[in-house]
């Protein structure tokens, strides 16, 4: 009864929490990503200077990707949707797991820093390695980039959990485990982020990854906030043992 009811919960939040998500990408994220993809659009070809660029970052010719306008909209949406519900059921059925025992509400305040660990996990200890990444830029391979992040996320997740919930003769290991993913470092890209022709483009795109990284924080802490309150709501009025 119980997982059904985190179930039909989380599906519920990740429909309004992905909605929230997608509508502040599409006021204060989109605008950079496409002013980045201008530049992109503008590099001479690889036939015609000599030179190419690692597209191991961006577009793979050939690869299918959803037009932009509507359809980019209309995905980028639905995958907001999939995974706000997949982090709501995440974050109830820990609470349910950890609080229903006490049998009392989780506060507003309490759900506020549920958020914020999933925030610290999810983006900012990956981010803190991988910057996040606008079109154009140099990046280390993508398997590379991709075995870092989930190492982050794992092991970070896991510390803050034993940092925040176990007793205090474990706690060390939750330091442990957060420090892991940096002891092992993040992979680097030799050479300049940007290396498009036009050294002005250059500077351009280098004010827009800051800006990115700086919107993008704010839009998923945002995210966080909301989906970490909204669950501890949700799971007051309807997954709390009663008692």
């Amino acid at each position: 009864m119980i997982f059904a009811r985190i179930v039909y919960c989380a599906l519920a939040m990740g429909v309004l929490a992905g909605s929230l998500l997608s509508l502040m990408q599409v006021v204060a994220v989109d605008p950079i990503i496409l002013a980045a993809e201008g530049f992109e659009d503008d590099e001479p070809s690889d036939a015609g200077t000599g030179h190419g660029h690692d597209h191991d970052a961006g577009h793979v010719h050939g690869e299918w990707e959803p037009e932009a306008g509507v359809e980019r909209t209309f995905y980028t949406v639905v995958s907001n949707m999939f995974a706000a519900t997949g982090f709501a059921a995440v974050l109830l059925a820990l609470m349910s797991q950890f609080w229903s025992a006490r049998r009392q509400d989780i506060s507003l305040g309490q759900g506020l820093l549920w958020g914020l660990a999933g925030f610290a996990a999810i983006y900012l200890a990956p981010g803190m390695g991988l910057h996040p990444e606008i079109p154009g830029i140099e990046a280390p391979p993508l398997a590379d980039r991709q075995f870092w992040w989930l190492l982050t996320v794992a092991c970070v997740a896991l510390g803050i959990g034993i940092l925040a919930l176990a007793q205090a003769r474990f706690k060390v290991l939750g330091i442990v485990l957060v420090a892991i993913p940096y002891i092992v470092g993040p992979p680097t890209h030799e050479g300049p982020a940007f290396v498009h022709a036009d050294p002005d483009a250059v500077v351009r795109l280098t004010e827009l990854h800051m800006q990115f990284m700086m919107v993008g924080g704010a839009v998923n802490l945002a995210f966080w906030i909301v989906l970490g309150v909204s669950s501890a709501l949700v799971y007051n009025r309807w997954l709390r043992p009663s008692g």
